[in-house]
């Protein structure tokens, strides 16, 4: 294992994740750079460092932060933790990161970013992960822990020259307190956030409705229903071994719902700041792998759908109603 004064380990991106990582890490006093793609940005971020707010504490830690990666060198680890579109431009910058024993580590929501990291990363030097860990930014540098769960990591493809590597970091992740497991199949891992994200996350946007109210509107309980079984369904298709029943997944939905009852989903977050959401990489990918394996997703069409009209429009474009 490396020792924990001489890995070198860089997070990519400082959105709500990102910046709860480092902070987590540097916390603990383990080093770690998180980059940023804007100069400016970093250079705030540098100063003011990163504060961590929960209902029992609040602190604050100074990570290392810059917006020049080939100040770095070769990393250990490259943790992804920007929003899946944004995969195809961090993985250009992250060039001067990349060695030949360097993991690039994965825990984005959705799924089809991954194929963009095959076209550049070596597959065996690729991990895919989940995290149920719960961050919302409140504003540049501040985040909100919302709540504490773990993250699951495991090899793209099976191989022994990664595995030492792998464990290392896990155990430096559990050290930390950031509470990790290597599993040895991670896809059914991420179906199954990937299912809870379907029943979530475009409600959430659409209906602008933390998660626990999702579960008090007939309208949107019955949506979720459908959007989740269209999912499943899928998942049987294309042989992920989900070990789910039907009936199962729905009440797996029902429980993150419960258990992040006050919570703004990253979706309705990104609705609310006007940002590009993850829609594609979600209900979107569920449709557009139902159209290609001929499994009926209209659920997820519409929810799709209206997502990005929402998005494009926004507010600009919206009857005034005061005029009537």
């Amino acid at each position: 294992m490396q020792d924990q004064n001489h890995y070198k380990l860089t997070i990519v991106g400082p959105g709500a994740m990102g910046c709860l990582l480092a902070a987590v890490l540097n916390r603990q006093d383990y080093p770690g750079f998180l980059l940023d793609y804007r100069p400016d940005r970093a250079g705030r971020l540098k100063k003011t460092g990163i504060q961590v707010v929960s209902s029992k504490e609040s602190w604050t830690v100074f990570p290392n932060i810059t917006a020049k990666p080939e100040s770095f060198g070769p990393q250990d680890w490259v943790i992804l933790l920007v929003k899946a579109a944004q995969t195809d431009d961090a993985v250009k910058r992250i060039g001067p990161l990349i060695g030949p024993e360097t993991l690039v580590v994965t825990l984005q929501n959705g799924i089809g970013h991954e194929s963009t990291l095959f076209q550049i990363i070596k597959p065996e030097r690729i991990v895919l992960g989940v995290t149920s860990q719960g961050a919302t930014l409140l504003s540049e540098g501040r985040v909100c822990h919302a709540g504490s769960g773990p993250t699951k990591l495991g090899l793209a493809i099976q191989n022994s020259g990664a595995e030492n590597s792998l464990n290392s970091l896990v155990t430096l992740l559990n050290n930390a307190g950031w509470p990790s497991q290597v599993v040895e199949d991670i896809h059914p891992h991420i179906w199954r956030k990937l299912i809870v994200n379907v029943g979530i996350n475009a409600l959430t946007a659409l209906c602008r409705l933390t998660n626990g109210k999702l579960l008090q509107h007939p309208e949107s309980l019955r949506l979720q229903k459908l959007a989740v079984t269209e999912a499943w369904t899928l998942s049987l298709k294309k042989g992920i071994a989900l070990d789910l029943s039907l009936e199962e997944a729905h009440d797996m939905v029902d429980s993150v719902c419960k258990a992040t009852a006050e919570n703004r989903s990253s979706m309705l977050q990104d609705r609310i700041k006007n940002r590009p959401t993850e829609i594609d990489y979600i209900n979107g990918a569920i449709t557009e792998m139902g159209r290609e394996l001929g499994v009926a997703t209209p659920v997820n069409e519409v929810l799709t759908l209206l997502v990005r009209l929402n998005s494009r429009l926004g507010w600009k474009d919206t009857v005034d109603i005061k005029r009537y």
